[in-house]
């Protein structure tokens, strides 16, 4: 049972998806504009109907306040980083990569996909690695990484 409690002053709920996995779970984060401070299960979300595994009910704990919201770039290595924009930071990167592939041929690059995007995501992100640059070096936190955890959870559960 899950007690309903309203937020302290200055403090607002959101309603979001947990980031960990690709089961989606909801959450209901309490914050102010600057901090959150908890974080518990939607009681309303179809996918977990307000329960959360351990990684989701530690999510507030592991929200970093400092996180970048903008691209940064050293102009060497130990310069301070400066903000630069997201079409140069893009194209760089871009560019980057594509010497790369020039060089080392499309077998020496790979992604690692988050567990988060949805099977249309998946195709077009398997598209780029397979159809278009022609790796097969692609792999997901779906399984590397979820599949190890329900394996322990399994075990230990």
């Amino acid at each position: 049972m899950m007690i309903q409690v309203a937020p302290e002053a200055g403090r607002r709920e959101t309603r979001s998806v947990c980031p960990y996995c690709g089961t989606g779970c909801g959450v209901i984060l309490e914050h102010d504009d600057a901090h959150v401070f908890a974080v518990r299960g939607d009681p309303h979300h179809p996918a977990n109907f307000g329960a959360l595994c351990t990684k989701g009910r530690a999510l507030a704990a592991t929200i970093d306040k400092e996180r970048l919201t903008s691209p940064l770039r050293r102009a060497h290595r130990g310069a301070p980083p400066k903000r630069v924009s997201w079409d140069a930071a893009l194209g760089e990167a871009a560019s980057r990569f594509a010497a790369v592939i020039a060089e080392h041929g499309p077998e020496a690059c790979g992604f690692y996909v988050s567990g988060q995007l949805s099977t249309e995501d998946y195709y077009v992100v398997n598209k780029l690695a397979k159809g278009l640059i022609g790796t097969n070096h692609i792999d997901t936190n779906s399984r590397l990484c979820m599949a190890s955890a329900v394996s322990g959870y399994k075990a230990s559960l």
